[in-house]
């Protein structure tokens, strides 16, 4: 099966329509290749598709004027996001960047509209996802708001632990690079307190880095460090 097609099969948007809809899909769809940190869209832009990750990693963030960096999630192989292009607000809220080459698909939205108003399931399927998504930005928002930075630390790498961790001599390694700074970004860290933590993490045997890829040694303790303590 072509690379195209088996992405759009096993979508969750588009789950329940008939082969007609997945041939009109395959053919308006292409393949766009992006190099290391370019951008897929910046903040204000306006677009015209939705995206597949075929290879690499996409990450999602909000950026100042002054350029000051939130990071809010990312998307590796299989997944599919950019859905908010499908509403009447044509305005990005976020920007998409490519943190490697990355090989992307874009598929028009209004060839998914179109068909979404032809097979409703689509709406219900972007609906489920949509409140899937709404919930984690919810949980993300909440721990940046209220649990101090050591449990942010904590909780995104269990989060990059389990999304992109493989089992390596009782290690999970992330397979993929991460530098302190960026850490700092999707906790809303300084990099200083940063690295100060992690040297903490590695004495406690924790974690180990190795070329700016993250080894997890112990994943209950690194759960442990993000419950909130009595004594701060």
């Amino acid at each position: 099966m072509h690379t195209i097609e088996q992405m759009i099969r096993h979508c969750d948007w588009f789950k329940g329509v008939p082969d007609d809809a997945y041939i009109e899909l395959v053919k308006a769809a292409r393949i766009k290749h992006f190099d290391e940190r370019k951008y897929l869209y910046r903040l204000g832009d306006t677009t015209e598709s939705v995206y597949g990750v075929i290879k690499g990693f996409v990450r999602i963030k909000i950026s100042s004027i002054q350029g000051q960096e939130f990071a809010i999630t990312e998307f590796s192989t299989h997944a599919w996001f950019g859905e908010y292009s499908l509403s009447e607000q044509p305005v990005r809220m976020f920007e998409a960047q490519a943190l490697e080459g990355s090989s992307i698909i874009e598929l028009p939205k209004r060839v998914v509209k179109a068909l979404a108003e032809k097979y409703p399931v689509i709406y219900k399927n972007l609906f489920l996802d949509q409140s899937d998504r709404t919930l984690k930005m919810c949980e993300l928002l909440s721990a940046m708001l209220f649990y101090p930075l050591k449990a942010r630390i904590a909780g995104r790498l269990l989060w990059f632990a389990q999304h992109y961790g493989q089992e390596e001599n009782g290690s999970v390694k992330i397979d993929k690079k991460m530098s302190q700074t960026e850490l700092a970004d999707l906790t809303s860290g300084s990099r200083q307190r940063v690295n100060k933590i992690i040297k903490e993490f590695e004495a406690k045997n924790i974690l180990s880095i190795h070329g700016q890829r993250y080894s997890i040694k112990d994943m209950q303790a690194l759960k442990n460090e993000i419950q909130i303590k009595d004594n701060g």
